[in-house]
């Protein structure tokens, strides 16, 4: 599961722009994004490697009615990826990377949901996805997601597919054989560090940075 993204313009950040040849881009700093609204992603598209805003809500090009949220699809399951109507063509020929500098996830307790922040090993997580263009108007974009490591099961059973630069590459050339990407990358997920935040983040109307408190 992926709920919450903070973006940020930090080092890494700067290092994977610069690896896939976008040293002249900068990511915005966003605080608290929700599904529906625009994430970066990097992808590729006619012959060369982008960033765009798309929307955190993938909508399928062939569907006859405008965005919506009738179905969730800000998050796509690694294990239906390549049989989804929706998802097929996406993970074949428009995969894309989300590159945050940590995410939310909520573990359930008798007090209620408390908001975990997410980060990597490194300052910049590098979140599968793959992306959709909707009548040449929409662009819209999945976060792949897949079963939790025993790590991090106890916060969620679900975790969001994070890479490193290698994979990353590999996910992003279209040349690559999704079915194959999909057997080696199940189950790959870049050390993660999980630590508790304020409940304040539960609004998605909060553009805050992350305020941890204590753990008990």
């Amino acid at each position: 599961m992926c709920g919450r993204i903070f973006v940020d313009q930090t080092s890494g950040a700067t290092d994977v722009l610069k690896l896939v040849g976008l040293e002249h881009y900068q990511l915005p700093t966003h605080h608290n994004l929700a599904p529906t609204e625009p994430v970066p992603v990097i992808f590729t598209h006619e012959g060369g490697v982008d960033l765009a805003p798309m929307r955190w809500w993938l909508h399928p090009a062939w569907s006859p009615e405008p965005p919506n949220q009738k179905f969730a699809m800000f998050n796509a399951r690694i294990e239906t990826l390549l049989t989804s109507r929706a998802y097929k063509g996406p993970s074949q020929y428009r995969r894309g990377i989300v590159p945050a500098a940590g995410f939310v996830e909520w573990q359930k307790t008798p007090a209620g949901k408390q908001p975990y922040y997410i980060t990597g090993e490194e300052d910049v997580l590098r979140l599968a996805a793959v992306w959709e263009c909707w009548q040449e108007q929409v662009w819209s974009c999945s976060i792949i997601t897949q079963p939790a490591s025993a790590e991090f099961e106890p916060i969620h059973n679900r975790m969001p597919l994070s890479l490193n630069n290698e994979q990353m590459l590999q996910w992003l050339d279209h040349r690559q054989n999704p079915q194959a990407l999909v057997n080696d990358l199940y189950g790959v997920s870049s050390p993660l560090t999980a630590r508790r935040i304020d409940r304040s983040v539960n609004n998605a109307r909060h553009k805050e940075p992350v305020h941890y408190v204590p753990n008990g």
